[in-house]
């Protein structure tokens, strides 16, 4: 399985774009095939599969959408190309499985069962939720960085400066720029 993003899309799209996009392409870009990395990707078959998806108004709508198919010609194996909305060996995409996992019991109106939310729950906790915190924590650490860097960098300038302005008031003259 290969999950596509924007930049298989040669697009800048939103993701909710993304599904429309990939109704509409034949050609995707920068695909490698997961097992022996290959570029060596041809068209291969497709299959049918029922996605629920929410529309412009937030209400819930489905579909059967085609998945695209590929076979590598390196070593022979096929996969199945996803959107990076599509979540793998599920009906509905992410946005409405997040929505449904935040959405309070008493105004939920999915047709999904209180046990099947109730997974998706526990799959969100053990799996994704570690993974975005640690995503998190490393944003803050790179921005933390980034940080001391930009007041490392004005402190440096602000020496320089004051350096420049003391050699101009004792009389040396032309090195100021500013």
């Amino acid at each position: 399985m290969i999950i596509l993003n924007s930049k298989n899309f040669k697009s800048n799209y939103e993701q909710i774009r993304i599904l429309e996009l990939y109704k509409e392409i034949d050609d995707f870009y920068n695909l490698e095939c997961p097992y022996c990395q290959s570029d060596e990707l041809i068209k291969w078959s497709s299959y049918k599969r029922t996605i629920y998806y929410l529309d412009e108004n937030q209400k819930l709508k489905w579909e059967l959408l085609e998945i695209k198919r590929v076979k590598c010609q390196q070593c022979q194996k096929t996969h199945a190309l996803l959107p990076e909305c599509i979540v793998p060996y599920k009906q509905p995409i992410l946005e409405v499985i997040l929505k449904s996992i935040n959405e309070d019991s008493d105004t939920y109106e999915y047709p999904f069962s209180y046990e099947t939310i109730q997974q998706w729950k526990v799959i969100y906790h053990k799996k994704y939720l570690p993974y975005l915190k640690t995503m998190f924590d490393n944003k803050k650490e790179i921005m933390q960085k980034i940080l001391n860097k930009i007041i490392d960098t004005y402190e440096k300038f602000y020496q320089i400066n004051k350096l420049i302005l003391m050699m101009s008031h004792k009389g040396i003259y032309n090195m100021a720029c500013f």
